[in-house]
């Protein structure tokens, strides 16, 4: 069977028309088009992209404001963060290039990933990423600190994996959740798993692999074999939900909250928080 011609991960024009985003609403109406347009997957990537730079704009940037002894009330005043979509398209074409440039699809006739295609995918998004002691730390789940920091989360790894698939047009392949760790499925109807990040030390050398090798699957860390298995609507409530409002140990962005609630309300209108 010859594969499908790979999604452009592009703006359409629908989209377009809504920047440059200047408030929480206008993100929100983003999200909205995205997961309600007929005939049409919400773009992972640029939601991302754009959910990071609002997320970076309301609390890292701003906790650099915070001094010692001043009135955190006045430095902290509410700006929302101008997000221009030449800024998002830009970000977006730089990681669809680094995909597409490591990844040669030309021996690939098949319509579904292979294990070996989902390797090389988070191979890609692995070798980028800086070495050191940060994985706890937050702000590290979107594409915007990839792009940035060559940073990332152990659920940014397995998003970023699933969004670098949809860029290739692999549509089979899914993020899979437990309350502590993140893998993929894919293949025909989803049957087929695997790890693509790391969970505790040492499990980045477990890419590639299935979560059933040995008795893991069975473990508390996969919820016994139940996961969530998102849909491509799930994925973008997964995204919203691991949104971080604080600014510090202390404080919280208000505005980036209210963004989360107002996106968690749209997702739960739209039925997708039922699982």
């Amino acid at each position: 069977m010859q594969r499908a011609k790979p999604k452009m991960a592009g703006f359409r024009d629908a989209a377009k028309r809504l920047f440059p985003l200047q408030d929480i609403q206008s993100v929100v109406e983003l999200f909205r088009l995205e997961l309600t347009t007929d005939g049409h997957e919400p773009n992972l990537a640029m939601l991302s992209l754009v959910a990071g730079i609002v997320e970076n704009g309301l609390t890292s940037n701003r906790a650099n404001t915070v001094m010692e002894g001043m009135n955190q009330s006045r430095t902290l005043e509410p700006i929302f963060p101008v997000v221009q979509m030449s800024y998002v398209e830009a970000f977006l074409a730089k990681f669809e290039s680094q995909i597409k440039g490591s990844v040669d699809l030309s021996e690939h006739k098949s319509n579904f990933a292979t294990r070996e295609m989902v390797k090389k995918i988070s191979d890609v998004v692995w070798s980028s990423l800086c070495r050191g002691h940060y994985k706890d730390k937050a702000h590290l789940q979107s594409l915007y600190s990839y792009l940035t920091g060559n940073r990332l989360d152990c659920f940014g790894v397995a998003f970023a994996v699933v969004a670098a698939c949809q860029i290739l047009g692999f549509d089979d392949v899914h993020l899979a959740l437990s309350e502590d760790h993140a893998w993929v499925i894919f293949g025909e109807n989803g049957k087929e798993t695997a790890e693509v990040t790391w969970h505790g030390k040492g499990n980045e050398d477990k890419r590639g692999q299935p979560i059933t090798a040995g008795v893991a699957d069975q473990s508390w860390l996969y919820l016994n074999g139940y996961p969530v298995i998102c849909t491509r609507e799930m994925e973008v409530s997964a995204l919203v939900s691991a949104i971080n409002p604080s600014i510090s140990s202390t404080q919280d962005s208000i505005e980036l909250a209210e963004l989360q609630q107002e996106l968690l309300w749209l997702l739960y209108d739209l039925k997708h928080l039922e699982k």
